[in-house]
């Protein structure tokens, strides 16, 4: 009797482990974060150190496009979703100078802003189970630009920076792994091809425009990301 009751539990938990889904469905929806800020701050809470950081493990987002901050999915299929995600940052700082007197004789403004854009197609391998490949490709385009406004004794001087535009194509593959039926985990490689067009303004306020191509997988070429189904 011991043994057929064994072997009854053993035969229910299999049967609610078969029939567990993980992750979603035709029609369902996710949300992706870049988990590398959350890592960082666990590292600085743990060692006590401000300087942890996986800027080496960030590849193409970081180095080429300057990263994603959230992606949405829409699930075409069980196997099959589009997505579309966005990161930006901007830097603002303003210095005011002034003379022996302390008086305001001038001032300093320096702004940059970065924001990058994406969407495409991911394909995924095994839907439901805790253990997923995936397969991305993704149109991207990124923002970078610097200004700097400088005014002393009334007169104004604008120096803008490097105002930079990216296009490209961003490959990835990778796998999440499924705390439980709505949370993941997940980490995946880059391999990205881009197109920049540039304008650089000189000291003496001449402009300078350019182009580049990069072809790349990043520092390392991967992301860690932490991933929310409904």
């Amino acid at each position: 009797k011991i043994f057929m009751t064994l072997a009854a539990i053993v035969m229910v938990v299999s049967a609610n482990a078969q029939d567990k889904w993980y992750g979603s469905k035709e029609g369902g929806f996710a949300i992706t974060f870049n988990a590398n800020p959350l890592l960082n701050y666990a590292g600085n809470m743990f060692n006590g150190t401000q300087n942890n950081s996986l800027a080496d493990f960030e590849g193409l987002s970081n180095g080429l496009f300057n990263g994603t901050t959230v992606t949405g999915k829409y699930f075409l299929k069980d196997n099959l979703a589009i997505n579309a995600g966005f990161g930006f940052n901007n830097v603002y700082d303003k210095t005011n100078n002034y003379d022996g007197n302390d008086k305001k004789v001038g001032f300093e403004r320096d702004s940059r802003t970065r924001f990058m854009v994406k969407g495409g197609l991911e394909y995924r391998m095994f839907p439901g189970k805790r253990l997923q490949p995936l397969f991305g490709a993704d149109i991207v385009f990124g923002h970078d630009n610097d200004f700097k406004y400088q005014e002393a004794d009334g007169s104004g001087d604008t120096y803008a920076g490097a105002p930079k535009n990216k296009l490209g194509l961003m490959l990835s593959a990778g796998v999440e792994y499924f705390v439980i039926p709505q949370i993941s985990v997940g980490a995946n490689v880059n391999f990205g091809a881009s197109k920049e067009w540039y304008r650089k303004s000189t000291e003496d306020h001449s402009r300078l425009k350019g182009t580049k191509t990069t072809i790349k997988t990043g520092d390392l070429g991967g992301n860690i990301s932490l991933n929310f189904y409904f």
